[in-house]
């Protein structure tokens, strides 16, 4: 690494010729990877002019920090910037090395104030080192905008380290503002975890469609951006984006497919909705899950009015009920009914489990239902006692117009 030429700093502070040869008496050590030797050889020089001082104290910091003696390389760093006597682009990049540094260390407040100089400084030719940007898009001639861009990441970065989530919005906003083609995603990564922590949401989504049209390949990005959507009552646009997802080729998981089917029904897609279902619960070992995916899917088939299909899954349900099954034998029962299939409805409706733990007016119209079936079997008598039956648990003006009605059938079919 070379330190100085003659024509770089030829209008600037000049080093005696005595702190020259020694700079380039350790700078061959260095080349010869005997560091120690090479900081031991500086370390003993006692500089009487100012600007001999600071450069060697900068030579000093570059040497232990290649040799990762942090505190020390930050020491003499520090005090080759702090005297002010360094040509001035030198001293913004001396300053960057204590800087990184300090941020490398995780020590992130002292690494803020330099990067804030850093971003505020304007180097020029000028006997002034440092001067203040008035503007954030001003920038020195001999400063690269690519440098101060990344600078702008790097305050992002430190911020988000320290949880100060409206600084690192500020500082990507900084970033966004000088950034032409450097690293979009990290930056609106960061923005996204700000806004998040913030609980500002839409803002959030609009971050998430911006990394999405950079990074479409990361499942993660869809995954947020759907919770987010979901968050905000937003369904229809939730469910956009996970069949997009689908789309792109990802594999959701079977919760978000869960949610997918749910997100299909509450679109009046119900149909669509117990399809879903139908392809996660081939997959499903265990039971009690299995089960309550069946009743979801069963549901669904009946918002769809695809009645058969909805009979054989609540079927599904029973038969995978080992305990109690009285509140999935009623539904059963009632599709039965509904499609005509009365024995069948019957069966189920005079199963011993399906009157457990039911309230009286639950029980009564089981044997109104019971009823009606038995009516459509021509069976009135055995209607008609049920009906009483149901008007003795719970007595109502349906089952005392069915026993008015059955007696009169009864009566004109004897």
């Amino acid at each position: 690494m070379c330190f100085f030429t003659s024509s770089v700093y030829a209008n600037q502070p000049q080093l005696t010729q005595f702190i020259a040869g020694k700079i380039q008496a350790a700078q061959a050590l260095q080349q010869q990877e005997r560091y120690t030797d090479a900081i031991e050889l500086l370390t003993e020089l006692t500089p009487r002019q100012a600007y001999d001082q600071a450069f060697v104290q900068r030579v000093l910091g570059i040497f232990h920090w290649q040799q990762e003696n942090t505190d020390q390389a930050v020491k003499y760093l520090s005090l080759a910037v702090e005297s002010k006597l360094l040509p001035t682009e030198q001293a913004w990049i001396t300053q960057r090395m204590v800087a990184d540094i300090l941020l490398s260390q995780q020590k992130y407040q002292q690494a803020l104030p330099h990067y804030y100089v850093l971003v505020n400084t304007a180097a020029s030719s000028d006997k002034e080192s440092h001067k203040a940007v008035t503007k954030r898009k001003k920038k020195a001639s001999n400063i690269k905008t690519k440098e101060f861009t990344e600078l702008w990441l790097r305050i992002a970065q430190t911020h988000y380290q320290l949880h100060e989530w409206e600084k690192v919005l500020s500082a990507v906003g900084s970033y966004e503002d000088l950034n032409t083609q450097g690293d979009q995603v990290q930056a609106l990564n960061l923005q996204l975890t700000a806004q998040s922590q913030l609980q500002r949401w839409p803002a959030a989504i609009d971050t998430l469609d911006r990394i999405i049209a950079v990074e479409p390949d990361k499942l993660l990005w869809w995954q947020q951006l759907a919770g987010l959507q979901l968050r905000t009552s937003q369904p229809q646009a939730a469910l956009t984006t996970l069949i997009l997802a689908q789309r792109q080729g990802f594999a959701l998981s079977v919760q978000e497919r869960r949610t997918l089917a749910q997100l299909y029904a509450q679109q009046g897609i119900p149909e669509q909705a117990a399809r879903e279902l139908n392809l996660l619960v081939k997959d499903i070992t265990d039971n009690d899950k299995r089960q309550k995916m069946l009743v979801e899917q069963a549901q669904y088939w009946q918002m769809a009015k695809e009645w058969n299909k909805a009979i054989s899954t609540w079927r599904d349900v029973v038969n995978l009920s080992t305990d109690d099954t009285a509140e999935f034998r009623w539904p059963l029962a009632q599709l039965l009914l509904q499609q005509g299939r009365y024995k069948a409805a019957l069966a189920e409706l005079n199963h011993p489990q399906i009157k457990l733990d039911r309230s009286k007016k639950k029980q009564a119209e089981i044997e109104l239902a019971k009823v009606r079936a038995y009516y459509k079997l021509a069976q009135f008598d055995r209607a008609i006692t049920h009906a009483k039956l149901a008007q003795h648990i719970a007595p109502s003006a349906s089952a005392k117009g069915w026993i008015k009605y059955l007696q009169q059938v009864r009566l004109i079919n004897s």
